[in-house]
């Protein structure tokens, strides 16, 4: 067992049911060989068994994890839903959009949203005027913003 990557819980709750059904169903056969009659209360156990791990199993597969994956990617800024991207067009225009709202954005998303957009017309459209002004413009914009202390033209 792997200590570092420890398994999920619908991997726990099925290994118990599935060791629990086992043991049950292994019983029921020892006591149908050996005394040559069905227990018809160990076979309620093994069918209730069974039916808590498809239960349990659906309820995780269905509920539980997907929910997990949409809380974890709402906390972490994980994967998009259903593959979708946002394409680096698409993210120049919505910043670009943004700092030119009318009202204007408060300071530091404004400043964060300015200093993206400068970082994608220097690396991606390989304009670094264009970057330097838009960086110049967000500093006459908000001077006291401590987010582009480290950006502002030299």
């Amino acid at each position: 067992m792997d200590f570092a990557d420890p398994p999920s819980p619908r991997a726990v709750v099925r290994g118990i049911l599935g060791t629990a059904l086992g043991l049950a169903s292994l019983a029921l056969v020892v006591l149908l060989i050996s005394f040559r009659h069905i227990e018809w209360r160990l076979v309620a156990l093994v069918l209730t068994l069974w039916a808590a791990w498809s239960f349990f199993d659906s309820l995780f597969g269905a509920l539980v994890e997907p929910l997990g994956r949409f809380l974890g990617d709402a906390l972490t800024g994980g994967a998009m839903p259903g593959g979708t991207t946002i394409t680096i067009e698409q993210e120049t225009a919505m910043l670009e959009r943004l700092l030119d709202a009318d009202p204007p954005p408060p300071a530091h998303r404004g400043a964060l949203a300015g200093i993206r957009l400068a970082e994608i017309y220097r690396t991606h459209q390989h304009d670094a005027l264009k970057a330097d002004q838009l960086i110049a413009r967000l500093v006459a914009r908000y001077p006291d913003a401590p987010e582009l202390q480290y950006v502002r033209p030299r």
